[in-house]
């Protein structure tokens, strides 16, 4: 399992809500709560609860996709915490508000469009030959703790919301005169030259005197703080560490084992079938429906007749669009991941061939079941490898479990000291120094540096005050770890003396960006006085750059405040110098020569304003139909806002 997902890691990484498009599945809009179960919920949507386990695994893997997104800039005090709660429930209640929408609307999903979103979006997962890797699917949802009922309920929804939203989007639209407004704006075009007074120029000779670094000192003294620290020892006790890679079981152990988890080899029968889909229309009465009826049954009698072409009939006659384009194929399934009366028509022969017409709740089925595997037990020798391996992951759990137990209790009951646990489990005990209250950014996985809990603990009276052990607490899975504090360094303000050179190089660096931009301003006045006196292109400096043209969309080497000020001076008022204060960088100074249109280059991309623009009033739109939804619907929270207390309404 786990080799398949780090081999996957995009897809692994990209796992939020919906982690990859479902197996090909019958499945309606409606009951994920089921799935969950029906007990504790965190809020209810119009009477629909939002169930708490479902929150809370939504919740988990938000977080876990920002800690693979971030990697060593993670900080879990920015996104582990309540407020990040707050704004994961928020938004399974908007989900829920527009799942009700979608079901008012009548959207249902079949099988064949969500075949067709897999196939799409997913073509890593299939083989050289084309099919899609079922196995790898499921290792996949097993891997992030969902199973396919769970999956395939979110992922009908999610299809039958998208449907929805996409309606919404469809219906923005945007004037052509804010779309040509926006345009000239970014692509209108200035001919510029300019002349940079960098701060290097004033730095030579400059030398603070004792009071003016102390000015500067007292004036910034914040900058010169350094934060509560503590330098630490620990322990880790790692799951990986706990079975030397040559212990196998013996022939004895692997059949006993077997024998234990034979029900795990048991292989489900599978059946591959296509099918043809026919619609009953929104509304239809008896007789209407029995004309759809009737118009499967001879397609029946068709594709009986002439079961080589059923692959051109379904194409020609199905209304199931993904499927269709497939010939009807549905690839191979098992009996729960299809709705009950396809699964017991596909399931009820013997061998491949026909059905009878089936009716679903999305219609009349016409099925041809083109294959069947599976439904027998692995032997031993056949699973072997995959027994081995599941062996040695579970004694290495036996022994972590063991050792943790052991662990946590001696450094607890000896907690002057971490020595006693290192020589009894044979541990290093490695040291960090300089550590924060907070996870630092550049902590790798499983350090004491990363986790939250353990910082919290290293700054507890215990630890901090007493020099006690903290408790053993898991860091990340199968690594567990106990840390103590050697030496604590309260917060303080560094001494003038400690900083005297940085303060210095600061001072000298904030002096000359001073001189930089009066000496850029006094140039710039003189330059203005100059061009009003004759012709401005006249009384140019030395020293300019060659012209370039520039735009709001393609600035060249202007920074934002000299561009600004480039286009702040009115068409009709050029040629005229302007300039602008880059800080640290210096003084800007600018030569606007002209004013030009967008050229053809910038016209080509008027479709991609138009379509950002677009985008921007969907989401707007959007914003607004949620808003609607949800000011028409009772929304009842009661997420707490902390462990075990009070109410978040």
């Amino acid at each position: 399992m786990f080799d398949f997902v780090r081999t996957h890691q995009r897809l692994a990484q990209g796992l939020l809500l919906v982690l990859i498009m479902p197996a090909f599945v019958f499945f309606g809009i409606s009951g994920y709560d089921r799935m969950f179960g029906d007990g504790d919920s965190v809020a209810s949507v119009d009477g629909e609860p939002v169930p708490r386990a479902y929150f809370e695994q939504t919740y988990r893997q938000q977080v876990q996709q920002m800690q693979q997104m971030m990697g060593d800039n993670y900080d879990a005090a920015v996104f582990d915490n309540q407020a990040t709660r707050m704004e994961v429930l928020e938004n399974l209640i908007t989900r829920q508000a527009m799942l009700a929408d979608a079901r008012r609307a009548r959207i249902t999903v079949t099988p064949g469009e969500i075949q067709k979103a897999i196939l799409d979006q997913h073509a890593d997962l299939r083989d050289a030959n084309g099919k899609f890797d079922i196995e790898g699917y499921k290792r996949l949802l097993a891997a992030n703790g969902l199973t396919p009922a769970q999956y395939e309920a979110q992922m009908g929804q999610m299809l039958a919301v998208g449907a929805v939203e996409r309606a919404v989007a469809d219906s923005a639209m945007v004037p052509q005169t804010v779309v040509d407004g926006v345009f000239a704006s970014q692509e209108n075009r200035r001919v510029v030259r300019t002349l940079l007074v960098t701060p290097r120029d004033f730095e030579k000779g400059l030398e603070p005197t004792d009071e003016q670094l102390k000015a500067y000192y007292d004036a910034h003294a914040s900058a010169f703080d350094l934060p509560e620290s503590v330098d630490i020892s620990y322990v880790a006790l790692r799951r990986t560490d706990m079975l030397p890679k040559d212990v196998e079981p013996s022939e004895k152990e692997l059949e006993a084992y077997y024998q234990k988890h034979r029900n795990q080899f048991n292989e489900a029968e599978e059946r591959q079938a296509s099918h043809i889909l026919l619609k009953v229309p929104e509304g239809a009465d008896a007789a209407a429906k029995e004309k759809v009826k009737a118009r499967a049954e001879a397609l029946l009698a068709e594709a009986k007749a002439h079961p080589d072409k059923f692959a051109e009939l379904a194409k020609k006659n199905s209304e199931d669009p993904g499927s269709a384009e497939q010939g009807g194929d549905l690839g191979f399934f098992e009996r729960d991941t299809m709705v009950k009366p396809f699964a017991d028509a596909a399931f009820g022969l013997d061998k491949p061939g026909f059905t009878d017409v089936v009716e679903t709740e999305y219609g009349f089925h016409v099925i041809q079941v083109t294959g069947v595997k599976g439904g027998g037990e692995k032997p031993l020798a056949e699973v072997k490898p995959q027994l081995v391996k599941m062996w040695r992951e579970e004694e290495a759990a036996r022994r972590y479990n063991q050792a943790a137990e052991a662990l946590s209790n001696m450094v607890y009951e000896q907690a002057e000291s971490l020595k006693p646990a290192a020589e009894r489990f044979k541990l290093n005990i490695e040291q960090a120094k300089g550590v924060g209250r907070k996870p630092a950014a550049n902590a790798p996985e499983g350090s004491p540096l990363a986790n939250a809990r353990l910082l919290e603990q290293l700054y507890a009276p215990d630890a901090l005050e007493e020099k006690r052990n903290t408790t053993a607490i898991e860091v990340s899975p199968g690594v567990l770890v106990s840390a103590r504090v050697d030496a604590h360094h309260p917060q303080r303000r560094q001494t003038l003396d400690e900083v005297k050179d940085t303060v210095r190089q600061r001072w000298i660096a904030d002096e000359a960006a001073r001189l930089a931009r009066e000496a850029g301003e006094k140039r710039l006045a003189e330059l203005r006085e100059a061009a009003g006196a004759k012709d401005a292109k006249a009384a140019l400096p030395s020293g300019l750059s060659e012209e370039n043209t520039i735009s709001r969309s393609q600035p060249g080497r202007l920074q934002q405040p000299a561009l600004k000020a480039a286009f702040g001076v009115p068409a009709d008022q050029l040629p005229a110098w302007v300039g602008a204060d880059l800080g640290k960088d210096g003084y800007q100074l600018v030569y606007v020569e002209k004013a030009l249109p967008p050229d053809e280059a910038a016209r080509q991309r008027l479709d991609t304003y138009r379509t950002q623009l677009r985008q921007l009033m969907a989401t707007a739109d959007r914003q607004a139909w949620v808003d609607t939804l949800k000011g028409t619907m009772k929304i009842d929270r009661h997420l707490e806002k902390d462990s075990g207390s009070g109410d978040a309404e």
